[in-house]
């Protein structure tokens, strides 16, 4: 066919609906999208009860989607969590997509069908990990923001002061780990505790007490072959959590004495450290760094840093305030606090640049980024519905 070839509307419109139906099924998730505005026909046929699992089917299981949306709040980590009264719960803010396929922002509203009083703190295979900002509601939340589905996990062991939280999400399993200072009063606390939660299970178990001289700020475990980890600070370490031998272990971080902003990410299949690199007198330039983990689990290899007229334009929009990195796949997202902008890396061209401004941000406040896998449908969280209900 030449690009002179003239369809016949009439052969469109009158396609035999299980046609229609097969087709859909296969477009990525960006493009379901605008097919909702197109016809009626196509609204019905993506509101149905039964589209997201026969997408999943078909989309996500015969050809694994490898490319991931940064999924973005208006929202940094919590300075008051636990400590909000019944009366101040506030709904979750929209969720900011931007769209890597399409390379634009899309605005999905969450408190539609989510209760308030909850952040977000982790995500992984299509689900977000909620945690709750106030003791009236003490049972963290696993939701999927595209298929407007959620569950409410069993009630914590123990109250945290700013948990850091790791979220691990398949098909058929689901693992999140909770960790942090337990929760004396307001202006104590007593000692690091872990707690975990594994498909199959009833409740929360507790986890072996982390390492000693530990201090975990960023909120955040990152899942990497079968491991959780974590930046620890004063002093620096990645702390690691087995699944499979349920310990923790401490791995010496690249350039200790001279990290600011430290952050653990994946990226490209790899485990990776992303800081700034500042020191007066030190012999290279201050720059981003990247580093991955060795094979061997021991040392770290620098595998990228931030060329130096990005990083002057970056350093005059961070002016000190620190940054939080996020990855997953092919593409790196650097936060900064009370900014709304965003710095992205993406591993496959090794390039940086700036995301186009959101057009949905409203004041001064940062952003809160997380790397997103788009599901219509996760089979995990509806094994979880089942399960839960039946203990």
């Amino acid at each position: 066919m030449t690009s002179s070839t003239k369809l016949d509307p009439l052969l469109w419109q009158h396609l035999p609906g299980k046609l229609i139906e097969r087709i859909v099924f296969f477009l990525p998730p960006a493009a379901l999208f605008r097919a909702r505005c197109l016809c009626r026909r196509l609204r019905s046929l993506l509101s149905s009860a039964y589209f997201p699992a026969h997408h999943h089917h078909h989309f996500h299981r015969r050809r694994p989607y490898h490319r991931h949306w940064l999924l973005f709040f208006q929202h940094e980590l919590p300075t008051t969590s636990f400590f909000l009264s019944t009366d101040e719960l506030r709904p979750l803010p929209p969720a900011l997509i931007f769209d890597t396929d399409e390379l634009r922002w899309r605005r999905l509203h969450l408190s539609t069908f989510l209760p308030p009083g909850f952040f977000p703190a982790a995500a992984s295979g299509g689900l977000l990990l909620l945690l709750p900002s106030s003791p009236a509601a003490a049972s963290p939340i696993l939701a999927n923001p595209l298929g407007r589905s959620w569950v409410s996990l069993p009630p914590l062991h123990r109250r945290r002061l700013f948990p850091s939280a790791g979220l691990a999400a398949g098909d058929t399993a689901v693992a999140v780990l909770l960790a942090g200072d337990d929760l004396v009063s307001p202006f104590a606390v007593k000692n690091l505790s872990a707690e975990l939660f594994l498909t199959g299970g009833a409740a929360f178990s507790p986890a072996a007490p982390l390492p000693r001289l530990c201090n975990l700020q960023t909120g955040r475990l990152i899942f990497h072959a079968g491991k959780f980890f974590c930046m620890s600070f004063s002093p620096f370490a990645v702390l690691a959590w087995d699944l499979r031998a349920s310990a923790w272990a401490k791995v010496q971080p690249p350039m200790k004495r001279f990290l600011r902003s430290p952050s653990v990410v994946e990226l490209g299949g790899a485990l990776v450290v992303v800081a700034a690199v500042e020191k007066a007198r030190l012999a290279v330039p201050r720059s981003v760094r990247l580093w991955a983990l060795s094979r061997s689990g021991v040392g770290w290899v620098e595998m990228g840093r931030m060329p130096a007229a990005v990083h002057e334009e970056f350093a005059a929009e961070e002016k000190g305030r620190g940054f939080e990195a996020v990855g997953g796949g092919e593409v790196l997202a650097l936060t900064i606090r009370r900014s709304p902008r965003v710095m992205v890396f993406e591993l496959e061209s090794r390039t940086w640049r700036w995301l186009p401004q959101c057009p949905f941000v409203e004041g001064g406040q940062g952003l809160r980024g997380f790397v997103f896998e788009p599901r219509l449908a996760t089979p995990a969280l509806t094994l979880l519905q089942g399960s839960l209900i039946s203990c």
